[in-house]
């Protein structure tokens, strides 16, 4: 399905149209993440991620890119950075990358579960000393009780649907194999 997809998405980049022009780099690049995404997830619990290719990366540069990318999905949910604009963090980009965009678009879907009048994901970071502590935080109705303990385990989930329960389990996992931590506020 995804290659048929990268197919089609490559042929768009003949449409002269401008807005077609504008995502079609952004479709392609989040379809090339997917395959990735789908390789490990196959792979889960039967082989070891590739070590993570770290580098000084601009965090704001990475959230800017995850934010244009969940832009549609995120719809009147408004998404906000605040981070510093030159504040680093030691990381592999893919795997930060797919690590915050799924820590987005879960808080999206939260929100979409009990939409409010101020909806809005926020992302903040700051440096203590060697570590970056990057915090999500969303308007949403919360993690339930009895999944607070198991939300990071293998095929827990909140979702009212669609949802495996892996995208958290492989984001504690890409975290840990960066050296970082998760901690539920």
């Amino acid at each position: 399905m995804l290659t048929a997809a990268q197919l089609i998405s490559d042929r768009l980049r003949e449409v002269k149209d401008q807005r077609v022009q504008r995502f079609a780099p952004k479709l392609i690049a989040s379809l090339d993440r997917a395959i990735v995404f789908l390789n490990q997830t196959l792979t889960y619990g039967r082989a070891q991620e590739m070590p993570p290719r770290r580098e000084m990366l601009v965090l704001k540069t990475v959230i800017d890119d995850v934010f244009e990318s969940l832009k549609l999905q995120a719809g009147h949910i408004k998404l906000i950075d605040d981070v510093a604009a030159k504040l680093l963090v030691d990381a592999d980009h893919e795997q930060l990358s797919r690590i915050l965009t799924n820590l987005v678009r879960n808080a999206i879907q939260a929100i979409e579960s009990r939409p409010q009048t101020k909806d809005e994901v926020r992302i903040s970071a700051k440096r203590e000393s060697q570590l970056v502590l990057i915090s999500i935080a969303d308007t949403g109705p919360g993690i339930p009780p009895a999944l607070k303990g198991k939300m990071f385990e293998a095929f827990q989930t909140a979702a009212p649907q669609g949802g495996q329960g892996l995208g958290l389990a492989t984001t504690a996992k890409s975290a840990q194999a960066q050296d970082g931590r998760r901690s539920m506020a």
